[in-house]
């Protein structure tokens, strides 16, 4: 198995721990995608934490996965993803999310994938005790350029979620679609955003919106910084959790 690690050594990052868990309840798959023509397994692992003490004592920690299959057809494709993150103080839970995300996507014209997904997910910042999904729908590559590359996704999504303070329980239908597009200008440079959109299909005004944004920038063939900002907003959220929500960290990434 060809895997890539990656190590976060920016004291930032503790805003960016579990990022895609922590801002809202949308994850941002595309940035996870391993772009590549080659059959095979790929994949990478993270392990991130820290600890202060000054009036107060901190302990941040966090843990990600991703592998990815690329059949010898190179049409079927398997994705999984997994993130963990905890942050505690005093004995208190200031944060603590995950989710396990598979994905399947099957190449059907030149142009067009199948995907098929599920996932499971808790964030105790917004409130969800358990959010499980499955979904299906197109993915278009709506360009065929080597160093600009735009995406459109459209799916059919059903979920269960466990909202806690107080206890409800809901089950919806939604569309879950996504715009996304990466520029490379230069081969140390990459400029990444994509923007998710998920309305309830029974009531459009009752819909959640995430972009996330990055830039790449190689120092080194090994050293990476990147810069990143995260937006999330939910037009009806649970009791006591904000409509909009944002994070941004910069982070050095060391491959070996």
């Amino acid at each position: 198995m060809n895997l890539v690690h990656k190590l976060c050594l920016s004291g930032i990052a503790l805003l960016w721990i579990g990022q895609t868990t922590l801002v809202g309840q949308i994850v941002n798959i595309e940035k996870r995608r391993i772009q590549t023509d080659s059959a095979g397994w790929f994949g990478s692992a993270r392990v991130a934490f820290a600890g202060s003490k000054n009036t107060k004592e901190t302990l941040s920690f966090s843990t990600g996965t991703l592998i990815e299959y690329k059949s010898k057809s190179t049409k079927d494709l398997w994705l999984f993803i997994s993130d963990l993150s905890l942050i505690t103080g005093n004995q208190e839970k200031f944060s603590n999310a995950g989710f396990g995300h598979l994905r399947y996507n099957r190449k059907v014209g030149e142009a067009i994938r199948w995907e098929a997904f599920t996932q499971i997910q808790y964030n105790s910042l917004v409130k969800v005790d358990r959010r499980v999904l499955f979904g299906t729908g197109p993915r278009f590559k709506l360009t065929q350029l080597d160093n600009a590359k735009f995406y459109l996704g459209i799916a059919y999504m059903y979920e269960e979620e466990d909202l806690i303070e107080p206890i409800v329980v809901q089950k919806n239908h939604r569309m879950s679609s996504y715009f996304s597009f990466t520029l490379l200008p230069d081969s140390e440079v990459t400029f990444v955003s994509t923007t998710y959109v998920q309305p309830l299909l029974s009531d459009p005004s009752d819909y959640r919106l995430s972009n996330e944004t990055s830039l790449d920038l190689g120092i080194t063939k090994k050293l990476i910084l990147s810069i990143a900002f995260r937006y999330g907003y939910d037009s009806m959220p649970p009791d006591g959790v904000p409509k909009s929500t944002y994070a941004f960290a910069n982070v050095i990434e060391v491959e070996f």
